[in-house]
């Protein structure tokens, strides 16, 4: 069944174009990943699918609706999560966020249910109570999920969250992401390349327009016409480092 739709989406900003005629299928348990370089409109089409930019042209559809009504079925973890680190704010009440439905509406007991769940399934139940500012920055991650999964989506979004984590915690993290796969879909933004050779069953790649989107194995074939430089993927078993060679100027 497919979750999400995407058909000819075009989008521009100052009449220039983000996305060029993309069309994308979610199924439900895809675990699929989006890459491509910066600019190459990963995280524009993750604000389509949310209903958050509207497309000047094509249809979105998220589980048979708008993407306005089908997004309250997602959940969502965007790239960048500020906060203050001295907020005294526990793990616990983070994750309640997700809960949030709308202005002066109190929480249930059946929320806060949900965000124990959502706890245990990340492995944080035992830090509940402590200041989401003291813990690393992998744990924080595991947080930042935790409130996306009390939300109990079909579909989860994320934007880059293994970017300002070290390899330990990233490849935790990714191992995680394989056991929610059968729960739920997982749509995965990433500039980790060598994730597609270990973890993800099917890749988007992109670069304003769709270059691929298929099987896992297929991907790293088109990845020198998306990046537009020849790229030479080290996987070693788990997500190592990518390396792009420039003819320009040989440089690594």
């Amino acid at each position: 069944m497919a979750l999400v739709e995407v058909r000819n989406v075009w989008v521009y900003c100052d009449h220039s174009p983000q996305l060029e005629d993309v069309s994308l299928l979610v199924n439900d348990h895809d675990f699929l990943s989006i890459i491509g370089p910066n600019g190459a409109g990963k995280t524009t089409l993750l604000k389509v699918i949310l209903g958050l930019i509207q497309p000047a042209r094509g249809s979105v559809t998220v589980l048979d609706s708008a993407p306005e009504i089908g997004r309250k079925q997602i959940g969502y973890m965007p790239q960048d999560i500020q906060f203050d680190s001295a907020f005294p704010i526990s793990v616990f009440d983070v994750v309640l966020m997700g809960r949030y439905k709308h202005l002066l509406s109190s929480y249930s007991e059946k929320d806060k249910k949900a965000v124990m769940e959502a706890l245990k399934t990340v492995e944080m139940a035992k830090l509940k109570d402590r200041r989401i500012g003291t813990l690393s920055g992998g744990e924080q991650q595991r947080v930042f999920l935790a409130r996306a999964l009390a939300r109990q989506p079909r579909l989860l979004l994320l934007d880059e969250p293994t970017a300002s984590i070290d390899p330990d915690a990233r490849k935790s993290f990714y191992e995680l992401l394989t056991s929610l796969k059968e729960r739920m879909a997982i749509l995965l933004v990433t500039h980790d390349i060598s994730v597609v050779s270990v973890y993800v069953d099917s890749v988007a790649c992109l670069n304003r327009r769709l270059y691929y989107h298929g099987p896992a194995e297929g991907a790293l074939k088109q990845l020198e016409q998306v990046y537009q430089c020849p790229v030479e993927v080290l996987a070693h078993g788990i997500p190592h480092r990518v390396l792009r060679r420039h003819n320009n100027d040989g440089d690594l």
